[in-house]
């Protein structure tokens, strides 16, 4: 993950926390926890998928779609969760379910 410097991290944080729509096409923002602002993201321990917030302990799904590519952000309001696997739905449909 890129770092960030201050003033970056806070235009970003505050666009983002008021419109989360998009959220999933900026690498930037997987560095930004959406909760306190911190810039302190690191891979959580035993879940390929999710980042954690050193900070505030907040952790969510952030991860490329196995099917297409694209980034799936569980911050997004276009990634929901799948009822059946509990992964995120990409916007191309695919989550982590067998059949999806």
């Amino acid at each position: 993950m890129e770092t960030l410097d201050r003033d970056t991290a806070k235009k970003l944080f505050e666009h983002y926390r008021r419109q989360r729509d998009g959220i999933r096409n900026k690498p930037e923002m997987a560095s930004i926890c959406l909760i306190c602002g911190s810039i302190h993201i690191i891979p959580k321990d035993g879940n390929e998928h999710k980042l954690v917030c050193r900070d505030c302990g907040f952790a969510f799904f952030r991860y490329a779609c196995p099917a297409c590519g694209k980034t799936v952000d569980g911050r997004d309001p276009k990634n929901p969760g799948c009822r059946e696997c509990g992964l995120r739905v990409c916007t191309c449909g695919a989550c982590g379910c067998a059949a999806g």
